[in-house]
C-alpha cells in the first residue's frame, strides 16, 4: 500500500483522493504509522499549490497522528499555516468557513498567537465580501385581505376599542409538522455578519419536519403582520392620535407604568411617521419590562439568587418567554411571542437582531408585529378600556371615511363602499378599460376626458369621484359642440344642444341623452342631488355612452344653414 501510494504521487494528473484512501487505513493501524510517515511527509510537500491547500491540510492532520508527541506542536503550526493559506485563496462564505476551521484548530491546539491572527483576519472581512444574496418569493395576498382587516377598525367607536381589538386578536398559527414530499432540504449556516462569525450550522433546517414548521410559523406571522400594519395605519387615519392621547390608554392596567408607557406611545408615533428603527428601539425594551411586571404581579419568579461564585440575576427576555405558559396567556400567544422575539433556530429573533444591530432597517410589517405584541402583553386578560377624553377632544372626533374634509392621508385609503362593486383597486382597471379617448378631438376635450376616466378609476378611494367624472365628460361634450357648431359664441349648453339638433349634428337619441346629462349637472350644481348616488359601475356605463357620443359627434359634419335666392355677392 505504501509503495502504491508513493507511485500515485507521480501520476499525471495527481490523484490525492486515491492517495487518501490508501493512507487512512494505514494511519488507523498503530503498527503501520512509522512506515507511513515518509509517504505523508512527501504528500504534504506535494500538495501545496493553488486549489490543493485542503488536501495539504488533510495529509498534515494524518501526519500529526504518526509523529512523536514532542513534534506535534510543529505539525499543528504547519496545519494552521495551511488553513490560513486555504482561507487566503478563498472568497465569500468559503473564506469565512475556512477561517472558522482555522480558529477552531488554533484554539484546540493551544496556539494562542495563531488564534489571535485568525481573529484579526476575520474581523477585517466586510459584509460585502461575504456575497450573501436575499432570495425573495412573491406571494399574492388573498383578495380583500387587508380591506377585511381594516374594516374592524372602521367599525370601532373609539381609538381605545380599536387598539384593544388589535391587542387581543392573534394570528392563525399552523401546527402541522408534515414535511411535503420532494421538498429540498439543504445544510444551513447561520452567520452574524457584524463579526463576521458563524453562529451555528445544521445539516438540515427541516430535520423531522421541525424546520419546515418553523418556516410555516414565520410565514404566517409575516402575513399577519401585513394585516396589523394596515390596521395600525387605519387607526392613525381615523383617530389621528398623538403620544399624549395614547399614554392614558396604554397606562390603564396596573402593570403598565405611565413613565414606561410614554416611551411606547412615542414608538407608535415613530411607526406612523415611517421611522421603524426608532419605533423598535422604543418598543422592545418596554415590551420586555411590561412582561416582567406581569410575571411579578402573578407571583411568578423573575429572579435567580446567588449561588456559589455566581451572582444573583434578573431574568432576561429568553427566560421570561419560557414562563408565558405559567402566566396563562391563551394560545397561540406564547408561540407568537417566542417566534417573533426568540433566538432559537428558525425564529425571527427580532429583539436581538434590532437591539444588537445585527440587521439593517427591519420591515414595517414586522415592526407592526412588535407593536401588536406590546399591546397584547399589556391588555391580554384586561377588560376593554373606556375611551379617554383628551383636552382637545373637539378636534379628535373619529372620522368617517366619507366626511374627512380636513383629513391628511400619506396615501389613499380605500373607500369601503367601493367593495360592493370590486374587491381590490386592480379591478378598477377593468371598469375603465373601455374608455378610450377619441382621436382627433380638440386637445382641451381630450384632456378633460382623460381626467374623467382617472376620476372614475380613483373612485375606489373616493366614492364620489364617479359622479365628478360624469360632470367632466359633459364639459368635454360642450367643448366638442362649440368646436363643431359655427358661431356658437357663448351660448349656454341648452342652446348648443338645440342648435346641434337643428343642424343635423345631433340625432334624436343623442339630443335626449345630452338634455338628461345637462339636467343632472344642474341638479348636482344646485345641491339637489348628492354625489353618493352614482355607483362606480353605473358611472362607467354613463361615461362609456359619453365617450361614444363625443366620438360620433366629432365624426359628423353639421348641415350648413339654409340660403335664399339673393345676391351671393352681398349675402342679402
Amino acid at each position: 500500500m505504501i509503495d502504491l501510494g508513493q507511485a500515485s504521487l507521480d501520476w499525471k494528473p495527481p490523484s490525492p483522493g486515491v492517495l487518501g484512501l490508501m493512507t487512512a487505513p494505514l494511519v488507523a493501524s498503530t503498527h503501520d504509522r512509522p512506515a507511513v510517515r515518509p509517504l505523508l511527509e512527501r504528500a504534504v510537500d506535494e500538495y501545496r499549490g493553488e486549489g490543493q491547500f485542503h488536501y495539504r491540510v488533510e495529509f498534515l492532520e494524518e501526519l500529526r497522528r504518526v509523529v512523536r508527541p514532542d513534534e506535534r506542536r510543529d505539525v499543528n503550526e504547519m496545519i494552521h499555516r495551511a488553513r490560513m493559506e486555504l482561507a487566503d485563496s478563498s472568497t465569500g462564505l468559503r473564506k469565512l468557513l475556512a477561517l472558522e476551521d482555522a480558529a477552531r484548530h488554533a484554539r484546540d491546539s493551544g496556539l494562542t498567537d495563531a488564534l489571535d491572527e485568525v481573529r484579526r483576519t476575520q474581523q477585517k472581512i466586510g459584509r460585502d465580501e461575504i456575497s450573501m444574496d436575499t432570495i425573495r418569493t412573491p406571494v399574492s395576498l388573498p383578495a380583500g385581505y387587508l380591506e377585511a382587516a381594516s374594516a374592524v377598525i372602521d367599525a370601532a367607536d373609539s381609538m381605545e376599542h380599536a387598539l384593544h381589538f388589535i391587542a387581543t386578536i392573534p394570528p392563525t398559527m399552523g401546527d402541522s409538522v408534515a414535511l411535503p414530499s420532494g421538498l429540498l432540504s439543504l445544510p444551513t449556516v447561520y452567520i452574524n455578519p457584524n463579526g463576521p462569525v458563524v453562529t451555528r450550522t445544521a445539516e438540515s433546517d427541516s430535520s423531522a419536519g421541525e424546520g419546515f414548521l418553523f418556516r410555516q410559523h414565520v410565514f404566517a406571522l409575516d402575513m399577519h403582520g401585513l394585516a396589523v400594519e394596515a390596521q395600525l395605519d387605519r387607526v392613525r387615519d381615523r383617530f389621528r392620535p398623538t403620544a399624549e392621547d395614547l399614554v392614558p390608554f396604554l397606562a390603564g392596567p396596573q402593570h403598565a407604568l405611565e413613565t414606561r408607557m410614554r416611551g411606547l406611545a412615542r414608538a407608535f408615533e415613530a411607526f406612523w411617521e415611517g421611522d421603524v428603527d426608532t419605533a423598535l428601539a422604543l418598543a422592545l425594551p418596554r415590551l420586555e419590562g411590561t412582561l416582567r411586571r406581569r410575571l411579578q404581579a402573578a407571583d411568578i419568579g423573575v429572579i435567580t439568587h446567588a449561588k456559589g461564585e455566581t451572582i444573583g440575576q434578573v431574568h432576561q427576555l429568553g427566560s421570561l418567554l419560557d414562563k408565558l405558559d405559567e402566566l396563562g396567556f391563551p394560545e397561540p400567544w406564547p408561540l407568537v411571542l417566542r417566534t417573533v422575539l426568540g433566538n432559537a433556530e428558525g425564529q425571527m429573533n427580532l429583539r436581538n437582531d434590532v437591539l444588537h444591530d445585527l440587521v439593517d432597517t427591519p420591515s414595517r410589517h414586522r415592526t407592526a408585529l412588535v407593536l401588536q405584541i406590546a399591546l397584547a402583553v399589556i391588555f391580554l386578560g384586561e377588560e376593554p378600556p373606556a375611551a379617554t377624553t383628551p383636552a382637545d377632544s373637539s378636534t379628535r372626533t373619529p372620522l368617517p371615511w366619507n366626511a374627512a374634509a380636513d383629513q391628511h392621508l400619506p396615501f389613499p385609503v380605500p373607500d369601503p363602499r367601493a367593495h360592493h362593486f370590486v374587491t381590490q383597486y386592480a379591478d378598477m382597471h377593468d371598469v375603465v378599460a373601455g374608455l378610450t379617448v377619441p382621436s382627433g378631438i380638440p386637445q382641451s376635450a381630450a384632456t378633460v376626458l382623460h381626467t374623467a376616466r382617472e376620476l372614475l378609476r380613483h373612485s375606489y378611494f373616493c366614492y364620489e369621484f364617479s359622479t365628478v367624472a360624469l360632470l367632466h365628460a359633459l364639459i368635454a361634450m360642450e367643448i366638442v359642440l362649440r368646436a363643431k357648431i359655427p358661431d356658437s359664441g357663448t351660448r349656454p349648453l341648452n342652446a348648443l344642444i338645440k342648435q346641434g339638433k337643428e343642424s343635423g349634428l345631433l340625432t334624436e337619441r343623442q339630443t335626449e341623452f345630452l338634455h338628461e346629462g345637462r339636467k343632472l349637472r344642474n341638479r348636482i350644481a344646485h345641491g339637489q342631488r348628492a354625489h353618493s348616488v352614482m355607483p362606480p359601475r353605473w358611472g362607467a356605463g354613463m361615461l362609456t355612452t359619453s365617450f361614444t357620443l363625443i366620438s360620433e359627434v366629432w365624426a359628423v359634419q353639421p348641415t350648413p344653414p339654409a340660403t335664399t335666392d339673393t345676391d351671393e355677392g352681398t349675402g342679402i
